[in-house]
């Protein structure tokens, strides 16, 4: 598990420091990553590459709002595995995911808190 290391501030700033549209964004992103991580986990145990590549596609822009750090990363590099019909190490993969978007929506639900 990584540290996350970036700050509210910093994240505002990508949204024009517009703090209604922020709390409005996170919301919106905590509401769908669920169900999106729900879909990239039964299309990982079902080795499904092209659900793979698009549900970690999905969430990796969701992500890249707020953090381009691990949790970014991450779900980049199971798009990845998915695009080369490779998914070597995909549990692993998603497990690393899953560790520091945990992280990622400790962070967020603290900012909204």
């Amino acid at each position: 598990m990584s540290s996350l290391t970036f700050t509210k501030e910093k994240v505002l700033e990508t949204f024009m420091d517009d703090e209604e549209l922020f709390v409005e964004s996170v919301n919106m992103f905590l509401e769908n990553v669920q169900t999106r991580m729900i879909t990239l986990r039964k299309a990982v145990a079902d080795r499904n590459v092209e659900v793979v590549m698009s549900e970690a596609h999905t969430i990796k822009g969701m992500m890249g709002y707020f953090s381009q750090g691990p949790p970014y990363e991450a779900a980049k590099k199971l798009e990845f595995m998915g695009r080369e019909k490779n998914l070597d190490g995909v549990d692993e993969a998603l497990a690393y995911l899953d560790d520091n978007l945990s992280q990622l929506l400790v962070v967020l639900n603290g900012w909204l808190a």
